[in-house]
């Protein structure tokens, strides 16, 4: 229990240290994971995002939605089309736009990275009882909608 507001400060920067410190092991678990099939997690983010949405994004849109920046992004996309995971495809509307199309190389490849993505969290939640595991993910879900609000 907390008894002053002394302690709310210290947990409150105790959970900031473990929430910040949790995301950067994860990124480096997936890394580490993914290393054999020659992406990382960036690309992995940048393919898993162009395969579920129902139609093709611009690179910025791809930026905004994997919180990069539009050169990162780029840079990013023209790896993944030298490795011909990705094409970019012009816009019908706008000559100025690229749009991203994951290839069937790309396909495949996210079906392999989806797999290996589920070893990593199925390891990382083996050990946390149910209960407690759904408690933390409300509690995520809840300050995901605080952030966007």
């Amino acid at each position: 229990m907390i008894e002053s507001p002394v302690n709310a400060i210290d947990l409150a920067e105790r959970f900031e240290n473990a929430l910040h410190n949790t995301a950067r092991c994860w990124r480096h678990a997936m890394d580490r994971r993914l290393q054999y099939l020659g992406i990382g997690l960036a690309g992995w983010m940048t393919i898993a995002t162009a395969s579920q949405v129902r139609s093709p994004l611009s690179q910025s849109e791809l930026a905004d939605m994997i919180s990069v920046s539009s050169a990162s992004m780029v840079h990013m996309i023209d790896r993944l089309v030298k490795a011909g995971l990705v094409i970019r495809e012009p816009s019908i509307s706008d000559r100025r736009v690229n749009r991203i199309v994951i290839t069937d190389a790309g396909q495949r490849l996210y079906t392999e990275l989806k797999e290996e993505a589920a070893a990593v969290r199925q390891q990382l939640v083996a050990s946390i009882e149910l209960e407690k595991l759904a408690h933390v993910t409300e509690l995520l879900e809840q300050l995901q909608c605080i952030f966007q609000s």
